[in-house]
């Protein structure tokens, strides 16, 4: 397991910064984050990690955090 902290990443969906911890299982990569926020037009809105939407969109973009966090390094 491994612990990141995005502070900003553009994706299909939108600006983000996420936190959180990624689990390498064989060829499946698992995120459980802690802290998932959006650049609005106003700033940083913190996304509820417990909605059904908020779900759908880091599925969405997950391919993007994990070639992401593919490169950079991020380990805590």
């Amino acid at each position: 397991m491994t612990t990141f902290n995005i502070s900003r990443i553009h994706t299909s969906a939108g600006i983000f910064r996420l936190s959180g911890t990624l689990t390498l299982l064989e060829n499946n990569a698992m995120l459980n984050y802690h802290a998932a926020e959006f650049m609005s037009t106003d700033g940083w809105c913190q996304l509820d990690l417990t909605r059904s939407q908020t779900q759908q969109i880091l599925e969405r973009i997950k391919p993007a955090i994990i070639e992401h966090l593919a490169v950079t390094p991020c380990a805590e």
